[in-house]
């Protein structure tokens, strides 16, 4: 991503399929100017492992699809936390419990934090048929 526009474009399509994912207390945290890793994290919330596989799976097929490739992806299984890595934009799924105990919204407070709602976010159309078969995401193959 090269510009702020494509990285609220990217990040605005992330949320939505977020949402279209039944993914819960999403939010984003703004850290340009904060961090050299990323400018933005996307932050959301599942109630399963299961759920959590497939947001994570579901988010990175529909972006890439939409010509955003996810850089690299991990989620071991037991971890209760995932992640997908666009460059510039990094998108964490996490299990209630894991959210509470890693609180990135606590470690990064000075940054600006924006709750998305689902009304903000129209929720895109996903095809009925699955068109690939469904990815796991290791903690140990980084793509």
């Amino acid at each position: 991503m090269s510009t702020e526009t494509e990285l609220d474009d990217v990040r605005r399509l992330a949320i939505s399929h977020l949402f279209a994912r039944k993914a819960q207390d999403v939010s984003w945290l703004d850290l340009r100017d904060r961090s050299t890793l990323c400018d933005c994290y996307v932050l959301a919330t599942c109630q399963s492992e299961v759920q959590l596989q497939s947001i994570l799976s579901g988010v990175r097929r529909d972006l890439r699809k939409a010509g955003v490739a996810a850089l690299r992806s991990e989620a071991a299984p037991g971890s209760r936390w995932g992640v997908l890595d666009f460059g510039n934009l990094i998108v964490h799924v996490f299990l209630r419990d894991a959210r509470d105990h890693y609180a990135l919204e606590r470690l990064w407070q000075d940054a600006p934090q924006h709750s998305a709602r689902v009304e903000d976010y129209p929720v895109p159309e996903i095809p009925d048929e699955v068109e690939e078969e469904e990815e796991q995401l290791s903690g140990e193959d980084w793509e």
